[in-house]
């Protein structure tokens, strides 16, 4: 069973790595923009919104790279 995640806002803080070091993304829904999803990401511009079809991609594409590295339970 997956474990359920609260996105309104401030979000969920997804941990990762980058060339500096210890890093996350905040992944949120904005009450005002229901339709889109906020990706804060350690780049440059510091953000990314994602349409709703965009975020499913973007899992999608998560859950497959996750099964092919042998991440399917955790």
């Amino acid at each position: 069973m997956s474990e359920s995640y609260d996105v309104s806002y401030p979000g969920v803080r997804v941990w990762c790595r980058d060339e500096s070091g210890s890093s996350s993304l905040l992944v949120w829904i904005s009450r005002w923009s229901p339709g889109l999803v906020r990706i804060e990401t350690p780049t440059v511009f510091n953000r990314t919104v994602w349409t709703v079809g965009q975020a499913r991609v973007l899992r999608d594409v998560l859950d497959a790279a996750v099964r092919c590295a042998g991440g399917g339970s955790r």
